[in-house]
C-alpha cells in the first residue's frame, strides 16, 4: 500500500537530486519519508518546541528543511510572510513548488505566489537555527549510509565479490556509521577467498 502524502505540491514534486551524494533520495516524497523519522523537538524552532508532537512533526521545521531540500534538489527557497516578521519557508525547483512542512498549518491555506526569496546566509545568522540545520543534515546522512547498505548486502548475498569488498572496506572505515570490525572481517574473508586483493590486504589489518 502506497503512502498517502499531504504536503503541499507533492503531486508535482517530480524533481531529482542534483549531486551524487544524495543519489539514494529519489524525489521530495522519498526525502519526506526519511525526514519523518528525523524531525523532532530538537530540530523544532525553540519558540514552538513546547507545542511539538510526533503527530505534528513538521511544526517549526520549515527553514532548516527548505534549505536542506535546496542542498539536495537545487532551486530556490521562498517565504510566506507570517506574524512577527517571520517567514514560512518552502521550495521551488524547476518550476515546481512544494512545501514538505506545510502540514503543520492544518486547514489554513497558504499563498505560494509572489513571496520573497529567502537567503540561508540571513536565516543562519541565528546560530541556533544553523545548528538545527546541521543536526538535521547529519542525521539524514546517517540514514543514507544505512540505506546504502541494502543494495550492497543484497548483491553480496547473491555472490558479488565487488559488493562484498565494498562492504568489508565500508565497515572497516565506518562508512555505514560506526566501524564494525567483525563484519569487515566477515565480508573481507569472503571477498579475499574469491580473489579480492583489496580485501586480502584489509584482512592483514584486522
Amino acid at each position: 500500500m502506497e503512502r498517502e502524502y499531504k504536503f503541499y505540491g507533492w503531486e508535482s514534486a517530480d524533481v531529482h537530486p542534483v549531486n551524487e551524494e544524495y543519489r539514494l533520495i529519489k524525489d521530495p516524497k522519498a526525502l519526506y519519508d526519511i525526514l519523518s523519522d528525523i524531525w523532532c523537538s530538537e530540530t523544532c524552532a525553540p519558540r514552538m518546541r513546547d507545542e511539538w508532537t510526533k503527530e505534528n512533526k513538521t511544526l517549526g521545521q520549515c527553514s532548516i528543511t527548505a534549505f536542506l531540500v535546496q542542498d539536495i534538489f537545487g532551486g530556490k527557497v521562498y517565504g510566506v510572510p507570517r506574524s512577527g516578521g517571520n517567514f514560512h519557508c518552502y521550495n521551488e525547483v524547476d518550476g515546481r513548488t512544494f512545501d514538505l512542512t506545510s502540514e503543520q498549518f492544518g486547514d489554513e491555506v497558504l499563498v505560494y505566489e509572489d513571496n520573497p526569496e529567502q537567503s540561508r546566509e540571513e536565516h543562519f545568522k541565528k546560530e541556533e537555527k544553523h545548528d538545527r540545520y546541521l543536526y538535521l543534515k547529519a542525521e539524514l546522512e546517517k540514514k543514507l549510509k544505512k540505506l546504502s547498505l541494502i543494495p550492497l548486502v543484497d548483491a553480496a548475498a547473491k555472490g558479488s565479490i565487488e559488493a562484498a569488498e565494498k562492504l568489508a572496506l565500508g565497515y572497516y572505515h565506518g562508512d555505514f556509521g560506526e566501524r564494525n570490525l567483525a563484519k569487515a572481517k566477515k565480508w573481507g574473508s569472503y571477498a579475499a577467498k574469491h580473489g579480492s586483493q583489496a580485501a586480502g590486504e584489509l584482512l592483514l589489518l584486522l
